[in-house]
């Protein structure tokens, strides 16, 4: 489902001083410079961290450096405005499935129109409206009611519409929700299905991976279990505990996959806080 993301905003007549303090988020992150619109949304997503005039404070510091920077910060200011205006259009009354997925794609575009010219819309926004229309194409296609074999061709035909790294893009969605779709079958069926998607090598790659995302998995767990009882032994200092703990990382898991672990860990403490 496609929804209006509200950013709040606060007046710019009031920023009159601002700070640039980094924020958690971004620490050991580049600006990402991919596009203009990447780069808005890369100081944009500090919102919550960092009230609206820090980021534009931040932001006007970045443009300050770059060649492009005056002429990029009118088009940034440009987006703001576009992005609060997103704020002030009420949900649909009544509309469901297609028509609300319809409704939502026409009054973004009539948004962008009225404060973007037509190549600057079509810099910032095209690929986001043309992955509306597809969801409203694919929505359309099923509401046939048509056996799978004909969904599957006239899916095809709207995917042949496409420039090729789009085309490309939205397949190996489809192949990745299809494969996940066989995780409920058992093992003979699953194998059978998924040779038949991916052909005999692709499948014995992914068969391979799953054996060893399963044995890594057995692996944290096991950790998990022995970092839970070094956490609750009363005779570490905390020092001689954070050691403790890392030296069980370093034995269970190799260097490369220690962050990940990590993430793992503060997730697992994440559930046993909400628990108590």
């Amino acid at each position: 489902m496609i929804v209006f993301v509200t950013i709040y905003m606060t007046s710019t007549a009031q920023q009159e001083k601002v700070t640039d303090t980094p924020v958690s988020s971004q620490i050991g992150t580049d600006i990402d410079i991919s596009s203009d619109r990447d780069t808005f949304e890369y100081f944009l997503s500090t919102l919550g961290e960092k009230e609206l005039a820090e980021i534009q404070g931040s932001y006007q510091k970045f443009a300050d450096t770059v060649s492009y920077g005056e002429k990029q910060e009118v088009l940034f200011q440009k987006y703001l405005r576009y992005k609060e205006s997103i704020v002030s259009v009420p949900p649909p009354d009544g509309l469901t499935g297609i028509e609300y997925l319809k409704f939502i794609h026409e009054k973004m575009q009539q948004l962008q129109a009225d404060a973007f010219s037509s190549r600057e819309q079509n810099s910032l926004f095209y690929q986001e409206n043309l992955a509306r229309e597809m969801t409203i194409k694919k929505a359309e296609l099923q509401a046939l009611g048509v056996d799978d074999e004909t969904y599957q061709d006239l899916w095809q035909q709207a995917l042949n519409t496409l420039p090729p790294d789009m085309k490309e893009s939205y397949q190996n969605a489809e192949l990745l929700g299809n494969i996940n779709n066989l995780a409920s079958l058992d093992s003979d069926e699953k194998s059978y299905r998924l040779t038949d998607l991916v052909g005999e090598d692709a499948a014995n790659r992914i068969h391979a991976l799953e054996q060893e995302e399963n044995a890594f998995d057995a692996s944290v767990q096991a950790y998990l279990k022995e970092r839970e009882t070094l956490l609750n032994d009363n005779s570490y200092s905390e020092d001689e505990r954070l050691q403790a703990i890392a030296d069980l990382r370093s034995n269970h898991f190799s260097s490369d996959n220690h962050r990940r672990v990590q993430g793992l860990e503060n997730l697992d403490d994440e559930e046993k806080n909400r628990a108590l």
